[in-house]
């Protein structure tokens, strides 16, 4: 299948492979785009690049795509942040469409226990606390990503998507795109399965401590299409959310007001499915 090294500092390629949520797609780097900039894309996709994660590099050889990358409006911090953001946003658009009819993809955050894989997916709008839980959880456990998490209905096999990390610096609107690696996040297992899926209700006004509640399944698949992608592209879509259900044990919705409250709760569901 061809991989392509991204090279060192000082002799970066015009382009970049990220291999992530089971597809290939390279990163095409106009001639003005500065090194500077490929560097910091480099860093900042690490764990992707090249199949940089352990088990981020199988992809069948036809699901190839290629993106152009904008570059930086200037050669401010404040570009570069802007234009890191935006390609995140670019990525995750264009894996989503490689793998629309194929997986079932929920907006979600997933980590995975080192060892045995079993896999723990949060579901949740964005602004509720995927990308602090995910970073808090991957300290012990595999990081698996913060943002789309695609699943093999099949089989409820994870096709991990380690992207960078999207970090608050000061300014909630102003965040860094963090790469795992610099973050200090484990790496996924090699065969990452779905063991649980909790949903994220965030309520930061009222709630002291989280709060578990079990859902029927007619419930559950109601509560979870409004945080899928392209779900009406997928053959029998309700059912196959249904049996991912069954596979993995009711849906448990947890109501919150901080998301380091729920990182305990989180890691029992890991420990228990190991």
């Amino acid at each position: 299948m061809g991989r392509e090294r991204a090279g060192t500092i000082g002799t970066m390629p015009r382009r970049l492979r990220i291999v992530a949520l089971g597809t290939a797609l390279d990163l095409l780097f106009a001639r003005p785009a500065p090194e500077t900039f490929i560097n910091s894309v480099a860093g900042a996709w690490s764990r992707c690049i090249d199949g940089g994660g352990r088990s981020n590099g199988i992809y069948r050889t036809q699901d190839r795509a290629a993106l152009a990358v904008a570059a930086p409006a200037d050669d401010s911090d404040e570009a570069l942040r802007a234009a890191l953001q935006r390609l995140s946003q670019d990525v995750t658009r264009h894996l989503i469409a490689a793998q629309t009819g194929r997986l079932l993809m929920f907006h979600a955050g997933a980590v995975c226990h080192p060892e045995s894989g079993a896999s723990v997916v949060f579901v949740a709008p964005s602004g509720t606390g995927k990308t602090t839980l995910s970073r808090l959880l991957g300290h012990t456990h595999g990081y698996l990503t913060d943002e789309t998490v695609g699943i093999d209905p099949a089989t409820g096999r994870i096709h991990p998507y380690p992207k960078p990390l999207s970090i608050a610096r000061g300014h909630r609107w102003r965040k860094d795109e963090t790469s795992p690696d610099v973050l200090g996040l484990l790496p996924a297992h090699l065969s990452p399965r779905v063991s649980r899926i909790v949903l994220l209700s965030r309520d930061s006004g009222s709630v002291v401590s989280p709060r578990a509640e079990e859902l029927a399944t007619l419930d559950a698949v109601a509560a979870l299409v409004p945080e899928t992608s392209a779900l009406n592209r997928l053959p029998q879509s309700l059912h196959a959310v249904a049996e991912l259900l069954d596979r993995a044990g009711p849906l448990v919705r947890l109501t919150y007001g901080e998301a380091v409250d729920l990182a305990p709760i989180v890691s029992g569901f890991l420990e228990d499915a190991a």
